[in-house]
């Protein structure tokens, strides 16, 4: 079952491993607001089976996977300024 336009946003916004209440603040909703949008993102993706500490990173890998949200913006490594 796809997500709707908002679990999008906030499992995008959860993706880089960052806490409820950032994802909250990053969306302008309360921080029960973004557990609520997670947890049903969750049963649509189907890993609410899965342990609490491994539904995210599993919910993230299938979204992806799926074509739901796009990954995640990786930081880049710094080059050295002595070489």
């Amino acid at each position: 079952m796809p997500l709707t336009p908002r679990q999008a946003q906030a499992l995008t916004a959860a993706a880089t491993g960052a806490p409820l209440r950032e994802v909250a603040a990053q969306l302008g909703i309360t921080r029960e607001h973004a557990s609520s949008l997670l947890s049903r993102a969750y049963q649509r993706l189907d890993v609410t089976h899965l342990p609490r500490d491994h539904r995210r990173a599993a919910a993230v890998r299938t979204a992806i996977r799926r074509g739901l949200i796009s990954a995640p913006e990786t930081a880049q490594p710094k080059e050295s300024a002595t070489q």
